[in-house]
């Protein structure tokens, strides 16, 4: 341990790069003795990025060295002399917000204490240690040298005496003669578990169990043998993630400007800075920031200063490109992960600068301003920017998504190259963690705020399929892209805790989306799930809305969670079922004729009349019952609903504010363009119209629409000038389906559903309600159904449209059913990297000589492994997918039903898998 007059001999661990060649050149003005390698090399002063179990860093532990933070260096240099090294050590300050444990973070500081107080040469001076790993393995030496530094002293295992105290080994270089040292077996990971975990205590009174049976070692093997195939499973399942994730990492990196350098800022420069601000100079500092030369992490206060004038509208888009970039910049260098205190500043810069109510509650403005033009923190000022306002917005919300998909990334590549680390008992600390779970939630998936974005990405994508527009499909793939990239951080959360968490994505997330989607068109259910980034989640939404398919149809599905077996097993013929059941209707509904009612001429005359000088509801009352289906129409159930809902939606805040406006609304959340349209008050809806700003397609609390309650109560000419004065105006706009043309003829309002067809074309004829009716379904008499088709369709007749749009709705059914088959089994089999080779890991966990051969004896294998979940569960899953050609040739023959493209794909792409799979196998066991 070196003294205050002894030379400084110094080595560092966990620098890259940039950061690395900042601080060598910083050690070039100190008095000190460098060693610049990878291999620990009995250094005075020990500098680590951060806590780990790397060679030097448990070496110098183990020694009782000084391990201390960068900030020594960098402030030992602008003092120009070495500073006390106590401030600075690594285990100085417990940090409480952080997955090291306590005795993990303590570690450096308590050796080093002990060892001076104790005068012991090292943690491990009374060991006599064997080392049973094999000569060639490249953990052999640097385990040696950390025994070294701690001062065990090791012999060989051929001349070892009775006084041996620790015997190392792994599962490949355990002897397998009977020859047993009386002494305690330890895994190579005990180590750092002595070094980080353990309290230390009096090695006298220590007394090691001199002899173990053969059935204690055999399950010290096993726990062994265990861990290893586990970290196996791991890296084969991410092997190609890590390698994308670490290919992209260098790509960003090489593309920051290697002429900055990180510094930090002047108290100098800082006040100039700090002046600039006061005197709303902020063209200059945002110029001075983003052009310097020295890259240093501008503080939150100043970062809100600009962050606050971005968000109230009061620049242009070089502005706010160059705060972007000054982010972008921080992020890349300083990445959260970096450190508690680095994570803790992302969490103080990520929330509004004005109301400061966190992470969330900044993102949740970002959303609001994107998806409904509005802001929900505090006032902005009248701009008429608005749109450029709505982009900067969502260069924002961007930045945010940008930041904790590199937080996934970066857990990624931690959970690949650190997976025989111990099991985390909280979940990783993120940004991601901090805007999404709160508290003790930490133990659900299904937040409060997880709910709302979910909530949000339903809405957007919605939205999206109704208009037109690149900034609202830009915001809908954004808010899908931030839900997925929650659901990988849950299941990676999973893996380094060692929690089943499958279950609650499946049970509880997926299953409230599919639920969402319930008024999706078949076209849009197929987009949406086709567009789910992750795959995790697009596996499991499709298996819920299979689900809810087969029990609409009462074909019986086991309860069990998903797995290959199932998809094969269950699913797989359950298809063909859906098939047969959905080809049956459609022959009985061939054989059925249509329109059978009577019409008689007066009411036939009535039908026609045009109204274009009078009000619709006085010249066409409401066709009876003999023209229209005896049920109430589902327009009239739903607004019974939202009459009782209303009460429930004002208590949840968040509900109402989706859609906020800037004029007022009633209790329902009608509009005066509302309120004009249910009383047919023309002239009042034609002032509404002419007024800058309004909203046509505005809509109350329940969703309805201006133009759904003029169809509604029949006000023929509300809906004659809305069509002819709004363009915009959305004729596809739904609640369950509910069109206004749907409502217009489930009134009995033929002649607005002529001025809806001669608006809007025959697309809207092809619309169906939650319940799978056809605007023309509402419609029994055969003469008005034909006079309604001849609008968009002259020369056909009712039988062959019907006919056609059955035929043609049955092709989408099948498709989309395919869909949802191939997303759950060929998802399922990406996640656990079934159909890939063996990666080097797990083909060398499964080929150790002390595991059975895989090929020779599954079932010994499993039930070695059947302990551990995910081993167990990819095990399972891995003797299913090798069987694949075998459920190929049961595949049930009602699946002729499904002749069309999508499913000789499928089929090949079964064929496939599965002889690449037997083509690995086959390659791994003849090696």
């Amino acid at each position: 341990m070196a003294s205050g007059g002894q030379k400084r001999v110094i080595q560092l661990t966990g620098f890259k790069k940039q950061e690395k060649k900042a601080l060598l050149e910083l050690l070039l003005k100190l008095d000190c003795v460098l060693i610049d390698t990878k291999k620990y090399r009995n250094c005075t002063h020990l500098i680590a990025k951060q806590l780990c179990k790397s060679e030097k860093f448990l070496a110098a532990c183990a020694a009782g060295k000084w391990i201390l933070t960068k900030e020594y260096i960098i402030n030992s240099a602008e003092s120009g002399r070495w500073l006390d090294e106590t401030t600075y050590e690594w285990g100085y300050k417990i940090e409480k917000d952080t997955h090291y444990s306590p005795q993990m973070q303590s570690a450096p500081k308590r050796w080093r204490e002990e060892l001076i107080h104790t005068s012991a040469p090292g943690a491990f001076h009374r060991w006599k240690v064997v080392l049973l790993v094999k000569e060639g393995d490249k953990r052999r030496d640097p385990i040696t040298r950390v025994l070294e530094a701690g001062k065990a002293t090791i012999c060989s295992s051929q001349n070892a005496g009775r006084d041996i105290t620790h015997i190392f080994i792994d599962d490949k270089s355990f002897p397998t003669e009977k020859h047993l040292f009386e002494a305690q077996y330890y895994p190579v990971q005990y180590l750092a578990d002595y070094l980080f975990e353990k309290e230390i205590q009096n090695t006298e009174v220590i007394q090691m169990n001199r002899f173990l049976a053969a059935q204690e070692i055999k399950q010290i093997m096993s726990n062994v043998q265990l861990v290893e195939m586990k970290n196996a499973v791991i890296k084969h399942m991410y092997f190609a993630q890590t390698v994308k994730h670490k290919s992209t990492h260098i790509d960003q990196l090489n593309e920051c400007n290697p002429e900055v350098k990180n510094t930090d800022l002047s108290r100098g420069t800082l006040c100039i800075l700090e002046g600039l601000v006061e005197e709303y100079f902020f063209p200059d500092v945002i110029t001075e920031l983003a052009a310097g030369q020295k890259y240093c992490i501008p503080p939150v206060q100043l970062l809100h200063s600009l962050l606050e004038h971005v968000l109230l509208g009061n620049t242009d888009a070089i502005f706010s490109a160059k705060l972007l970039h000054i982010l972008y910049l921080v992020l890349q260098l300083d990445p959260p992960w970096k450190s508690p205190s680095v994570l803790r500043y992302y969490l103080d810069l990520l929330q509004c600068p004005i109301c400061k109510k966190g992470t969330w509650s900044l993102i949740e403005m970002l959303v609001r301003s994107c998806l409904y033009c509005k802001t929900i923190c505090h006032a902005v000022s009248v701009s008429e920017k608005v749109h450029e306002q709505r982009i900067v917005h969502k260069t924002l919300l961007k930045f945010f998504f940008d930041l904790v998909k590199a937080e996934v990334e970066f857990l990624t590549i931690s959970l690949f190259e650190g997976a025989s680390s111990q099991h985390q008992q909280v979940m990783p600390q993120t940004v991601l963690l901090k805007t999404f779970w709160l508290g003790s939630e930490t133990s659900v998936l299904f937040t409060k705020h997880i709910n709302i974005l979910a909530d949000w990405v339903v809405l957007s994508h919605r939205e999206m399929n109704r208009t037109n527009d690149a900034f609202r499909r830009e915001i809908a793939n954004l808010l899908n892209a931030i839900l997925g990239t929650v659901v990988e951080y849950w299941i990676l959360s999973g893996f380094l805790m060692d929690r089943n968490v499958f279950r609650q994505v499946a049970d509880d997330l997926a299953q409230y989306i599919a639920i969402s989607c319930d008024d999706f068109s078949i076209h849009e259910l197929k987009t949406f799930i086709c567009s789910i980034p992750s795959l995790w989640l697009q596996m499991f939404v499709a298996e819920a809305v299979f689900k809810k398919i087969c029990l609409q149809r009462n074909i019986p599905i086991s309860t069990e969670p998903l797995s290959l077996q199932k998809i094969v097993c269950s699913y797989l013929p359950a298809l063909g079922e859906i098939g047969m059941c959905e080809t049956r209707k459609m022959e009985k509904a061939k054989k059925k004729k249509i329109g059978q009612w009577p019409c008689p001429e007066s009411q036939r005359a009535l039908l026609m009349q045009n109204g274009e000088k009078q009000n619709q509801v006085e010249v066409l009352p409401d066709l009876p019952e003999l023209f229209f289906n005896e049920c109430p129409p589902l327009a009239k159930k739903l607004r019974a609903k939202a009459e009782v809902e209303v009460s429930y939606a004002k208590e949840n805040g968040y509900l109402l504010a989706e859609e906020v406006h800037f004029y007022k609304t009633n209790i329902k959340g009608e509009t005066a363009l509302h309120k004009a349209c249910i009383r047919n008050k023309v002239e009042r809806l034609i002032q509404l119209l002419s007024s800058p700003g309004t909203d046509i397609n505005v809509k109350d609390y329940a969703g309805w629409t201006p133009l759904h309650e003029a169809c509604n109560h029949g006000s023929t000419v509300c809906v004659r000038e809305i069509l002819q004065r709004c363009p915009e105006v959305d004729l596809l706009s739904q609640v369950d389906g509910v069109t206004p043309l749907h409502d217009a003829l489930s009134n009995g309002h033929a002649e607005i559903g002529k001025l809806l067809l001669q608006h809007g074309g025959p697309v809207l004829l092809q619309q169906r309600d939650s319940n799978g009716k056809l605007p023309l379904d509402y419609v029994e008499s055969l003469p008005v159904k034909q006079e309604l088709l001849n609008i968009v369709h002259p020369e056909e007749t009712i039988e062959s449209f019907c006919e056609r749009t059955e035929q043609d709705f049955h092709s989408q059914q099948i498709e989309l059913w395919l869909i949802l088959f191939n997303k759950m089994l060929l998802n399922f089999c990406s996640v656990y990297n079934l159909s890939s080779p063996f990666t080097l890991a797990l083909r060398e966990a499964a080929c150790s000589n002390t595991l059975p051969v895989m090929a020779n004896d599954d079932s010994k294998l499993k039930n070695l492994f059947s302990a551990d979940w995910l081993v167990d569960t990819y095990l399972r899953e891995l003797e299913t997918f090798q069987k694949l050609p075998q459920f190929l040739q049961e595949i049930p023959a009602n699946m002729i039903v499904f002749s069309g493209e999508q499913m000789k794909s499928l089929l090949a792409t079964l064929e496939t898998m599965a002889m690449a799979n037997q083509l690995s196998t086959l390659h791994l066991f003849n090696n």
